[in-house]
């Protein structure tokens, strides 16, 4: 059975970073994703390996896409207040299951560090 996530603002966010990820536009997506605590340098780090890399940045997109859908999203485990922790199958990788965290620090949902 699919799973969407039931809290508005984290759906909010994740539909975001879907529309960030769908138009290719790394450099928003980044600064909407990462953790809030992260340095300057690690975000910038963190772009420079998703513009170099574009299976990872292919996968990352996909998996993001699959979580705001929530079509293939197996479950949602947490308080969905504070934390929501997607399991779903990788959308491009057989037989790889993954697991993304997402947490609300200050009212903004981020990924997990």
């Amino acid at each position: 059975m699919p799973a969407k996530t039931t809290n508005a603002a984290l759906q909010q966010k994740l539909d975001e970073l879907s529309a960030f990820a769908a138009q290719g536009d790394k450099k928003a997506f980044v600064e909407a994703f990462v953790p809030l605590d992260c340095s300057p340098d690690d975000t910038a780090n963190y772009l420079s390996v998703l513009t170099g890399d574009d299976d990872e940045w292919a996968a990352l997109s996909a998996e993001i896409q699959a979580i705001a859908d929530g079509a293939t999203v197996e479950k949602i485990e947490g308080n969905q207040t504070t934390k929501a922790v997607f399991f779903f199958p990788h959308p491009t990788l057989e037989r790889c299951d993954r697991e993304v965290v997402f947490v609300c620090v200050e009212g903004e949902w981020r990924a997990e560090g």
